[in-house]
């Protein structure tokens, strides 16, 4: 012990000693509580190849190593594990197959990042696709990040063709597009547009990004992720024709509003919709004329396999050859998707 710790001792005692001298009662104060640890959170954890808080099945992927694909960040999956599903914010951006796997895989991001996720939340892009000038593709902004849909315009060529963009745009800038990163969008498939009804008799706004026999997976407003069954959605036509005067039902915010078309812009895919908040200029591909056909319309022949990978059935309904899977028997070499 160190003269000076020796000295606090009897000054400590000398003091009793004097209170203790006149009397006075000497009240030692006990020690101070020691605040307990905060307990150190838990890791969520989550079945291989599931998405936390969405009812989807674990997925094979028709993607091979170096194929371009759409997939949310990885931080999205953790924040859906941790405060849930529907506090999370999935945006598509695109990436890299690296190494396929059962339920789950590895993909790298344009910045170079390496990340496993669900093989149900990689968007697989047919590689060699060409399109022409009409058509709706699917791909991602090139000058910034995202999935983004867009319509083919004149001046590019068929493997690299020239776009407008559709969703979160006015239809003017045109922009190309690089090879074998983007897919055609055909009615029924993944990449169209889809209405699906919600709690409250309405029907919600999306695009359909994952799609099984009984389950649509889609991505809605605000990049909020949903799954439904396939009867309480409705694909929307991505070539719909529309005239004015039509009755229509058009996204306002996150839900479908009835309303009339008082414009049609070809050019640009646009239609502008009277609404009953107003005028709205919106993507034809969002527009439907009604929702009478609940369930129907759906193609289930992109890859979207259920269960692990391998020789497995598809959607427990029979083999999957090359071609078609959920249960629609086997197929030629067909096209893949997400």
């Amino acid at each position: 012990m160190n003269a000076t710790s020796k000295l606090a001792i009897v000054g400590s005692v000398f003091a009793l000693s004097l209170a203790c001298m006149g009397g006075e009662e000497v009240v030692v104060p006990e020690p101070s509580p020691v605040a307990e640890p905060e307990p150190v959170p838990v890791p969520a954890t989550v079945e291989a190849g599931k998405v936390p808080g969405l009812e989807f099945p674990v997925l094979k992927t028709s993607a091979v190593a170096g194929d371009f694909v759409l997939v949310p960040s990885r931080s999205f999956f953790d924040s859906a594990a941790a405060d849930g599903i529907d506090k999370a914010t999935a945006i598509y951006y695109g990436a890299h197959m690296v190494e396929p796997g059962e339920g789950e895989s590895k993909v790298k991001s344009l910045s170079g990042e390496e990340y496993t996720m669900p093989n149900s939340l990689i968007f697989a892009i047919d590689p060699e696709q060409t399109a022409e000038v009409g058509d709706v593709v699917i791909g991602h902004w090139e000058k910034g990040s995202g999935l983004k849909r867009a319509l083919v315009v004149a001046g590019g060529k068929p493997e690299a063709p020239k776009v407008r963009y559709l969703d979160d745009a006015d239809g003017k800038d045109a922009e190309d597009w690089l090879p074998n990163q983007f897919m055609v969008v055909e009615a029924g498939h993944v990449g169209v547009s889809v209405g699906c009804k919600n709690e409250t008799s309405g029907v919600d706004h999306g695009i359909l990004v994952g799609l099984v026999a009984k389950k649509a997976l889609v991505l809605g407003f605000a990049g909020r992720m949903s799954s439904h069954p396939v009867e309480d959605c409705q694909p929307i036509d991505p070539k719909g024709t529309f005239a004015v005067g039509d009755k229509v039902q058009a996204p306002f915010v996150a839900t479908y509003d009835a309303g009339e078309v008082t414009k049609v812009d070809a050019a640009t895919g646009l239609v502008t919709v009277k609404l009953s908040t107003g005028d709205k200029v919106v993507p034809a591909i969002d527009v439907t004329k009604a929702f009478d056909t609940m369930g129907q319309g759906f193609v289930h022949e992109r890859g979207m396999r259920e269960g692990k990978g391998g020789k497995g059935k598809a959607d427990g309904e029979g083999k999957a050859g090359k071609g078609k899977a959920d249960g629609e028997g086997k197929g030629g070499k067909g096209k893949k998707g997400g």
